[in-house]
């Protein structure tokens, strides 16, 4: 199906949902962004007020001092407070750290220095900050080279998170109802338009039905007549002679004709099947045996299959035939996949052009020379009449594959 006959709101549809896909990716880039600035944020935030907390000491920290700050600071996400030097040698701490101590001289590129003097990291699901921390004066404790090391919980970028993460749930769910929204009206739209098609060549196939039952039936006697008076005519004249040859010549056009008639006939009457037990092998050795040519029938271990065997022998006589014509020598494969009885006839010829393969199946398109054109049409109904398929295809090496699929009854 082209775009200009798709439904335009499936088109619509896919539109938004394509526009939401590309707004979630966006989101996400964004959200992410924000999670560290929110994060940072959380950090010096809580930073200020450690700090401000260690203000109000007499003196230097000690460990009991630093618990009472990480109770204070709980419900914050604080978790551990801790007073080093500059060799990591811990003054005075509370709480169990996840990470160890960094320094702004030994920061890594996925740690963030800021302001000139925080250091913030990730470690371990927590947001770690470390500054710069001095004592004091009249403390009685050097306190330069003193780092403040901060562990909390990243709550609020937490919170943002699983709100964006709801957010971006939300828009991927839509994007994918809408995508399926649009994909169910585009199926519905094929199938419509499968069933317009159907209902078309049936209509045209009825028609041609009634049309040809009426030609028959008109032209067969009188045919019957011309053929006979003209064998008649060409048995009495002395061989050899000019005379006689037309006389032959109109005998060969007039069972030609019968030829049509008889296809003619064929093709109205193919509207019902009897089912029966066959051996599919069988039926393809025995079409086989039926057209003068070489043909080889590969068959494995197959299994009776409920066909109407004299309407299959039929399609296969008729297909193995147009190969021998097309070119030998012809393989005929009989397989069963699963419960489909399938079979294959594969020629040596120059093969049918892509844009043919649905041509030849439909009535009076023929590339012969002679001949009626109903041959293939024929087929198709009565592989259809078996709620079957048939197509065209690539042989493997070279030359066409007809290959018939039916599924078990």
């Amino acid at each position: 199906m082209t775009l200009r006959r798709l439904p335009p709101l499936a088109i619509a549809l896919a539109l938004v949902a394509a526009a939401l896909v590309a707004t979630v990716l966006a989101t996400r880039h964004s959200v992410n962004d924000a999670f560290a600035t929110v994060g940072d944020g959380q950090a010096i935030a809580e930073e200020l007020d450690v700090r401000a907390d260690l203000a109000d000491l007499d003196g230097p920290p000690t460990s009991s001092n630093l618990a009472t700050i990480v109770a204070s600071h709980r419900d914050e996400g604080v978790r551990y407070v801790g007073l080093v030097d500059s060799h990591a040698n811990v003054i005075a701490e509370a709480g169990t750290p996840r990470g160890t101590f960094v320094g702004r001289a030994r920061a890594t590129r996925g740690d963030r220095p800021r302001a000139g003097r925080e250091v913030v990291a990730h470690v371990d699901e927590r947001l770690r900050v470390e500054a710069p921390y001095g004592f004091r004066r009249g403390s009685g404790r050097d306190s330069r080279g003193m780092w403040l090391v901060i562990e909390l919980e990243p709550s609020q970028a937490d919170e943002l998170r699983a709100a964006a993460n709801r957010s971006i749930l939300i828009g991927v769910i839509a994007a994918v109802v809408l995508f399926g929204v649009a994909i169910a009206l585009v199926r519905r739209e094929l199938r419509r338009l499968a069933e317009d098609r159907a209902r078309e060549r049936e209509r045209r196939l009825a028609s041609l039905g009634e049309m040809s039952a009426v030609l028959a039936h008109e032209i067969k006697n009188p045919l019957a007549s011309l053929k006979g008076n003209a064998q008649l005519l060409a048995s009495s004249l002395p061989a050899g002679e000019k005379p006689r040859a037309k006389a032959e010549r109109v005998v060969d056009e007039a069972v030609r004709l019968e030829k049509l008639i008889q296809d003619l006939l064929a093709f109205v009457r193919t509207g019902t099947i009897e089912r029966s037990a066959y051996d599919p092998a069988i039926l393809a050795r025995d079409a086989a045996s039926a057209v003068q040519g070489e043909v080889v029938v590969e068959a494995g271990a197959v299994r009776n299959f409920q066909l109407d065997g004299p309407r299959i022998r039929e399609v296969l006589v008729n297909l193995i035939d147009n190969a021998v014509a097309a070119g030998p020598p012809v393989r005929v494969v009989v397989a069963v996949e699963g419960d489909r009885l399938v079979y294959e006839i594969i020629d040596h010829g120059p093969g049918v052009p892509a844009g043919d393969r649905d041509m030849i199946f439909e009535p009076f398109h023929t590339g012969k020379t002679r001949g009626t054109g109903l041959g293939l049409a024929i087929a198709k109904r009565l592989v259809e009449l078996h709620r079957g398929t048939i197509a065209v295809d690539d042989a493997p090496g070279g030359g066409a594959r007809f290959r018939i699929v039916l599924p078990e009854a």
